[in-house]
């Protein structure tokens, strides 16, 4: 049976095909995948400067919408920032019926994070579809080592520990996509609800993500080592820690390179510290391309990095091992779950610059285990993380809801 589907995210691809986040790519490439399932996608947004209000990519209907210009006035590609949130909300709470009008009879209004979770319910309710609410990941034990203001992390966590379980009781199903914040949000929950809260971890496009891919013309060139992270650049992703370790890799191979692709508002006190150690020729900061480019990148890489603090199911983690590289990672709940508890990659403790280095600098000196690595990791991603898979298992979510 065909359904039609309403994905709701504040933020989503512009027209050139950019997208900052790992919550916006999981949006699409699912809307994507379900699409050639044979449902109908909507994927409802907000407004984008230069971008048209309504276009298709690859099938899906792109809905951009704007309150009274304040959603487009408060776009930002690296970041979802909170008035975003808000007049999203309002739009969708206070304008029901003209949403509506955008996306006739939804059976699923499906909404990501806090915000769209709410926009979600409230527009299932008017019109008697289900509402689906994933949640990617929480920084909610994690507020501490993310900022300095303890009002800050009071109100944060104050928010996650009501509107986790507020959703979790209003929606028809809660999905998550780590197990580790999925166990606690059960815990805040009464049984009946609880019940309706489910872990789906990430996927990956492999076929984008194909380590045949050639490299980005650009570092084809490089002597290398390539060292390469794909991240936002905001404090919970832990980039500058990977700046920091990077003098230790120079310092036993000097032609080594790091290649850093994203942007965001961490960029100025990274790029700080890359010239107080003196590597500004070997750190390399190429901004945010589109998601398509990425694999041509990271075809030239030796190693992949991922050095959060906080991640969910790492979509980084995902498309590196897919692209069949080795890659270092934080040891941390969501990566330690898509690597079979770190035997398909090299877990590090977070924020730790040497451990960091020396992950690194294994698989440099020892090139049968890197193979080793990158090969395990391809083989896990290839059978459990497609999207699929993953896609086929959220659809039997929706007809578990549609049959209650």
């Amino acid at each position: 049976m065909a359904l039609n589907i309403t994905m709701l995210f504040e933020l989503g691809p512009n027209d050139g095909g950019v997208i900052g986040g790992g919550v916006e790519l999981h949006a699409i490439n699912l809307s994507k995948e379900l699409v050639k399932m044979g449902h109908n996608v909507t994927y409802l947004t907000g407004a984008i400067p230069n971008s048209k209000k309504d276009t298709m990519i690859d099938g899906v209907k792109i809905k951009r919408i704007d309150y009274l210009s304040l959603i487009g006035k408060a776009y930002d590609p690296q970041q979802l920032k909170f008035s975003r949130q808000l007049f999203f909300l309002l739009k969708t709470k206070f304008l029901r019926k003209k949403i509506h009008s955008l996306v006739e009879n939804s059976d699923i209004f499906h909404g990501h994070i806090y915000s769209s979770g709410l926009a979600a319910y409230f527009l299932s309710k008017k019109s008697k579809a289900k509402a689906i609410n994933t949640i990617h990941g929480s920084y909610y034990k994690y507020w501490n080592e993310l900022t300095r203001n303890p009002f800050a992390v009071w109100f944060y966590k104050g928010m996650e520990r009501r509107l986790a379980p507020l959703l979790a009781r209003k929606a028809d199903y809660q999905i998550h996509t780590d197990f580790d914040f999925a166990e606690t949000v059960k815990k805040w929950c009464k049984p009946k609800n609880a019940k309706k809260v489910v872990t789906v971890l990430n996927g990956v496009d492999i076929q984008k993500f194909n380590y045949k891919t050639k490299p980005n013309p650009m570092i084809s060139e490089e002597a290398g080592p390539i060292i390469m992270t794909t991240r936002r650049l905001v404090v919970k992703n832990g980039v500058i820690f990977l700046a920091r370790s990077f003098k230790k890799i120079t310092e036993e191979y000097p032609t080594a390179k790091l290649y850093i692709i994203g942007d965001g508002p961490e960029r100025n006190n990274i790029y700080r510290e890359v010239q107080r150690l003196g590597l500004e020729k070997s750190v390399i900061f190429v901004g945010m391309v589109p998601n398509d480019s990425i694999p041509s990148f990271l075809s030239r890489a030796d190693i992949i990095v991922v050095p959060s603090i906080v991640e969910a199911s790492s979509i980084s983690v995902l498309e590196a091992m897919a692209m069949k590289k080795p890659v270092v990672a934080s040891d941390i709940p969501g990566i330690r779950e898509i690597t079979k508890k770190g035997a398909h990659c090299i877990l590090v403790k977070s924020k730790d610059i040497s451990q960091l280095a020396d992950g690194i600098l294994s698989l440099l000196k020892d090139k049968e285990k890197s193979e080793r690595v990158a090969q395990l990791g391809f083989d896990e991603v290839t059978a459990n993380f497609s999207w699929k898979k993953k896609a086929k298992e959220i659809e039997q979510i929706y007809f578990n809801a549609l049959e209650h």
